[in-house]
């Protein structure tokens, strides 16, 4: 899968960048959003910053605008060059579904940890482990997160067969599921650290790299086969011409 990634990254590192920039523009509502979200609730303690980072992280990256990325990386995973025109009507044609489904997910998350601080406030141990088991409810949640938008944009099928294919997918790879969480993580860290890079292509790379992790798990279902994969190695990065 890496070197998979690797090579269309490599390929297609001119139209990241792009698009994420694309979807920089298109996301700006949402971004202002989630920094309110963020500026409101980290003087409020540690808990209640910490509920409002992950709410601000599923207003911002898991909007609407996302689509035109993950679009672009299931096609260059799948072989086919993109139009700006084909892409907006993807956008448009998904956009309200996409909106809904991010409003449920984060209406579900907001219960959640409502939930789990209230329990927290319980003596003893059972309202701690009432609080845990909201803690990993929601951590469940997020990674059914990770998959809704590009089944959508993968299967293009109603907001409820999106929730429950992408339940279905988190569940049964719930190891993998785990580690592109992590992955996510370390995606996030790396734009915040470079400081402009989650806008400047790091979140278009993390739409390439799970349109490619799901690509090989939609593969188990639909039978279909991955494109013959060309042999190059990192000769062709430092002296391409001897290709």
């Amino acid at each position: 899968m890496i070197r998979r990634f690797f090579w269309l990254f490599y390929d297609h590192l001119g139209s990241v960048i792009a698009l994420n920039l694309l979807w920089s523009a298109l996301n700006i509502p949402y971004a202002l959003i989630a920094y309110t979200i963020a500026k409101i609730s980290l003087p409020m303690g540690p808990w209640v910053a910490l509920g409002g980072m992950v709410i601000a992280v599923q207003v911002a990256l898991f909007s609407p605008p996302s689509l035109v990325l993950y679009w672009a990386g299931a096609s260059w995973v799948r072989r086919r060059e993109i139009s700006l025109r084909e892409m907006w009507s993807r956008l448009k044609g998904q956009y309200g579904r996409a909106q809904l489904l991010q409003l449920i997910l984060l209406f579900a998350s907001s219960a959640l940890l409502l939930n789990a601080a209230f329990y927290r406030d319980f003596s003893g141990l059972f309202g701690l482990f009432l609080s845990a088991l909201m803690a990993w409810v929601l951590i469940a949640l997020l990674l059914v997160s990770l998959y809704v938008v590009p089944v959508l944009v993968t299967q293009d099928t109603n907001v409820g067969n999106t929730l429950r294919q992408s339940a279905l997918l988190a569940v049964t790879h719930l190891g993998h599921s785990l580690l592109q969480g992590i992955v996510f993580c370390l995606f996030l860290a790396v734009g915040a650290l470079s400081g402009i890079g989650l806008f400047c292509g790091v979140f278009a790379a993390w739409g390439l790299w799970f349109s490619v992790y799901l690509r090989g798990v939609l593969i188990e279902y639909t039978g279909e086969r991955w494109e013959d994969e060309e042999h190059r190695s990192l000769r062709d990065i430092i002296r391409p011409w001897e290709s």
